[in-house]
């Protein structure tokens, strides 16, 4: 509901300015045949060609504006100039003419430079935001926008440009849904077309509130909301009525068909509001039968009238409404698809709902291939804007290269004027010149080479010095392993030998050997065992305590030893002879560590403690 919208208030606000009858247009040509000064003539132009241009009739717009531009170069009025050239831009972009709209902005921008009038540079400067708004450059038109605004402010005489351009902001952000800027600038868009005195931009105006009254109405679907849209439609309406002849009946019929459709969207529609409803589609009929290129709106109006008589369960009617609907829209070429695919989807539906398959068929085969040939015309209207955008670009590019090169040939006429006055102190200066910008370029290249060397010699030391770190901290880690084995081996070997020296004492107490006095003597020396544990410890603190872990069961300090051994890489026969027992007890102590480790049988204890000690 909101695109169709949308789509309405596009049209509403290229029509601004249409007269309202055909009299007044007649009235406005026979003033161009009156003896009226020039001032007054470049007023009807302007008015002229804005009708004829909203009316599509680009031919004959197009004439009146060869006629201002003639006028305008007699009176040598630069800012009448520019203006037709912005009416003529304007047409161009609406025929999807895009490669030849940068060439008259570019001589409206020229115009504008030869005229004292700041407004000639505003309306040039207009033309450009229309063209980006129009290439679909949004973010471009509102710097574009943002960057003559504040001028536009300052000119007391230009209220309806800068309501012209607050429009165009309201529109940008109403398509990217952003409500509170809509309507921020549909607000400033209100007041200044009402101190403008232009009731079809006021009209206008109201139409753009009314879309952001809407907004609020989506979310909440308070009826309340809903009251407030419909009452903003009724001021752009009433505006025809209570200024005659300043109000376009194009315009007039848009707003009446916008209101309809607002009407619809009410849940119950009293009998009030049906006869308001028929009421405004009959006016909006009566309006247009005797112009052109109003085949959309007269298909609009009757649409409406169709979903009425759906409402009242009138099939007949219905199917009435839409194939007229249909057969109006067929007489405009191009056909306007946007509006055809809703009118034959609606027939395909009411077919279905008659159960007449055929027809229903067939209608829905037409929404193929009018959906396929909106698609087309789409593909081809971007590809039209995508070429226009990068020419566009390009021209920006080049027209940057060649100020810079205007700049710089400029600076060299003046640097050859002072060598010809100089004369021979000139032709010196410039061989010194030469010479040092010679001299500069070869130092430069140098420093250049020299800062490039020592930048390939920095990161080459550095990835050597990395390399010698990590081959270092390779060394020292391998180091650290084997004095942990070593320190783990003699740790061992020493309380192996303190168990020796303890059964040699039991043994011989009581032979006449001083054997107690080595054995004490011995123990002296053994006995920094748990300061040697420490440092064990400290070296591989976790080993220990990680088999423990490992642990099904608790391990006694004789597993703890044996775990050690097998650690220490050594066989069964090497730990027996260490422990003075048989290979057998051996054997039967590592079949129960795998017990209590939970070990598979095939799973060596070397190998699962070097895991434990890795880990």
């Amino acid at each position: 509901m909101k695109r169709k919208f949308t789509f309405l208030f596009f049209i509403f606000f290229i029509c601004i300015f249409c007269p309202a009858q055909n009299t007044y247009i007649d009235g406005l040509k026979n003033q161009l045949k009156s003896n009226t000064s020039a001032e007054e003539k470049f007023k009807i132009y302007n008015e002229l060609t804005e009708y004829y241009r909203v009316s599509d009739q680009y031919s004959t717009a197009e004439k009146y504006i060869q006629e201002q531009l003639k006028l305008a170069k007699s009176e040598r009025n630069y800012t009448e100039e520019v203006k037709a050239l912005v009416q003529n831009g304007i047409i161009k972009l609406n025929q999807s003419e895009y490669d030849k709209v940068p060439n008259l902005i570019d001589a409206a921008h020229a115009t504008a430079q030869k005229s004292n009038d700041k407004t000639a540079s505003l309306y040039a400067a207009y033309l450009n935001i229309y063209y980006n708004n129009t290439l679909g450059e949004s973010e471009n038109t509102i710097k574009l926008i943002q960057k003559i605004l504040p001028e536009v402010e300052k000119q007391p005489s230009e209220i309806l440009l800068n309501a012209k351009l607050n429009y165009l902001l309201y529109g940008i952000h109403s398509e990217w849904n952003d409500a509170k800027n809509a309507t921020l600038y549909a607000r400033k868009a209100v007041e200044l077309a009402q101190n403008s005195g232009n009731k079809n931009m006021l009209s206008s105006a109201y139409s753009a509130m009314a879309v952001c009254y809407y907004f609020p109405y989506e979310k909440t679907g308070d009826l309340k909301d809903l009251k407030r849209v419909t009452d903003m439609c009724k001021k752009a309406v009433a505006l025809y009525h209570e200024f005659p002849g300043q109000v376009s009946a194009h315009a007039h019929a848009l707003a009446l068909l916008n209101l309809a459709n607002y009407y619809l969207s009410y849940p119950v529609i009293t009998p009030e509001t049906r006869k308001e409803i028929q009421d405004d589609t009959a006016e909006i009929l009566k309006l247009t039968q005797h112009t052109t290129l109003n085949q959309g709106i007269q298909a609009g109006a009757l649409g409406i009238l169709s979903n009425l008589a759906a409402r009242d369960q009138d099939d007949a009617l219905s199917e009435q409404y839409l194939l007229k609907s249909e057969q109006i829209l067929l007489t405009q070429q191009p056909v306007y698809y946007h509006v055809m695919i809703n009118i034959v989807t609606d027939l395909s539906k009411l077919y279905v709902k008659q159960k007449n398959y055929q027809k229903a068929y067939e209608y829905q085969a037409k929404v193929t291939e009018y959906s396929n040939l909106l698609y087309n015309e789409g593909q081809a209207e971007t590809a039209k804007r995508l070429e226009a955008q990068f020419q566009s670009q390009k021209k920006e590019t080049e027209l940057k290269a060649l100020t810079e090169k205007t700049a710089s040939l400029k600076k060299e006429k003046f640097l050859y004027i002072g060598l010809v006055i100089i004369g021979l102190i000139g032709t010196f200066f410039m061989f010194r010149s030469y010479h040092y910008k010679l001299r500069y370029s070869i130092v430069r290249e140098k420093k250049l080479n020299t800062e490039k060397y020592e930048a390939e010699m920095r990161v080459k030391l550095q990835e050597e010095e990395q390399a010698r770190l990590k081959a270092e901290q390779e060394l020292l880690t391998l180091q650290q392993q084997k004095l942990q084995s070593e320190v783990l081996a003699s740790q061992l070997h020493i309380q192996h030998k303190n168990e020796v020296l303890h059964q040699l004492q039991t043994k011989l107490s009581d032979t006449d050997i001083n054997i107690n006095q080595v054995v004490k003597e011995q123990n002296r020396v053994d006995n920094d065992f748990e300061k040697i544990r420490f440092t064990i410890q400290e070296l591989h603190p976790d080993f220990f305590k990680n088999i423990n872990e490992k642990a099904k069961q608790k391990l006694t300090p004789l597993d703890l030893k044996y775990c050690a051994y097998i650690y220490l890489g050594m066989d069964t026969k090497q730990i027996a002879n260490l422990l003075n027992v048989e290979p057998k007890s051996v054997r039967m102590t590592k079949y129960r560590l795998k017990k209590k480790f939970g070990l598979d049988e095939n799973m060596a204890l070397n190998t699962f403690f070097q895991g434990v000690f890795s880990a």
